[in-house]
């Protein structure tokens, strides 16, 4: 997605933004406190607040009207007709395409009878991405989708939008008060504070320290009780009896430790050798992205100095079973 925008908003109360965007991202992150002007530019990008010029990939949308712009909508409230079955709710859009194949990837084949008033916080969020999906998007516009949500139900639903959203290919923005939400599923990241644009950049060269609470989400084949096989690589992981094929896991980037050599006598259950593929600073700390299985890591600034961390460079990986979260089948 090549992304243009600049939105300039004034509001009696003395709110204002003022802000230019130009990006080349599948994802693009708006990051910031309450107030400086995110969901306002959502609003600018849909058409719903006036006045912004507004270019994706090429096209000019300054002028087209929202129901002219082919951007799906998901926020923090499901926003489901009540009075219609989940079904209904998915084809109501007159630019409803075919919904089997997106049910189905997000896990809500089961729930097309039921009424909104029967589905969970989580199921109901599924299928407000899934309305969003069906409708044939040219942008996704996601605006804090997944907040509310117990933490499990939260994990299991960024997954669930990476691998979703990869599958359809449809770019996207997503607004977030969290800074894992936003390095786990974004490639670009913008700043906002008090309606400007104050930092864009990679994630990690974005987000403060103290915000890089990243997850990991990665996927696996299930070879055997308590065990998946990732990139090569097999990891024991609390996976539950009877659980086979392809399956979604996922870990804290601070839970996975790095060490120059294999350590002996140690509780962890997974220990195994790995290559650097990107070492990203922040602050006194750094992400590193470690091939095969694609995890990262969050380390400080002095083990990436101790370690030689650089590109290229091996490192045994150590993750406990424990840290790894079984998020459902792939």
């Amino acid at each position: 997605m090549r992304l243009a925008a600049e939105v300039r908003v004034t509001r009696p109360s003395g709110f204002s933004v003022d802000a230019r965007i130009a990006c080349d991202a599948a994802v693009l992150g708006l990051v910031g406190p309450s107030g400086s002007g995110k969901s306002t530019i959502l609003d600018a990008i849909a058409g719903i607040e006036p006045g912004a010029r507004v270019v994706v990939d090429g096209e000019d949308w300054s002028a087209r009207p929202l129901e002219g712009r082919a951007v799906g909508y998901v926020t923090q409230d499901a926003l489901l007709f009540p009075h219609l079955s989940v079904r209904r709710n998915l084809t109501f859009s007159p630019r409803a395409g075919p919904i089997d194949d997106v049910a189905a990837a997000l896990g809500i084949a089961h729930l097309l009878g039921r009424m909104p008033r029967h589905l969970s916080g989580g199921e109901a969020r599924r299928v407000a991405l899934a309305r969003a999906l069906v409708s044939r998007p040219k942008l996704l516009l996601l605006d804090e989708p997944f907040a509310g949500l117990d933490e499990a139900s939260r994990r299991d639903a960024i997954s669930l939008l990476d691998t979703v959203r990869r599958r359809f290919g449809v770019p996207a923005i997503l607004v977030s008060h969290l800074a894992d939400e936003v390095i786990g599923l974004t490639d670009w990241v913008v700043r906002l504070d008090a309606g400007r644009v104050v930092a864009e950049g990679p994630g990690p060269s974005v987000l403060r320290a103290g915000e890089l609470h990243v997850d990991n989400y990665f996927t696996g084949e299930v070879v055997g009780p308590g065990r998946v096989r990732c990139g090569g690589v097999e990891l024991v992981a609390p996976i539950p009896d009877g659980v086979g094929g392809r399956v979604r896991l996922a870990c804290y980037a601070h839970d996975v430790l790095l060490a120059s050599d294999f350590v002996p006598g140690l509780s962890a259950r997974n220990a195994f050798r790995a290559r650097v593929a990107k070492v990203e600073a922040s602050g006194r700390t750094a992400l590193v992205a470690l091939e095969p299985v694609g995890l990262r890591a969050l380390v400080t600034e002095e083990a990436v100095f101790v370690l030689g961390l650089e590109p290229g460079e091996e490192v045994v990986a150590i993750v406990k079973a424990t840290s790894i979260a079984y998020l459902g089948a792939a």
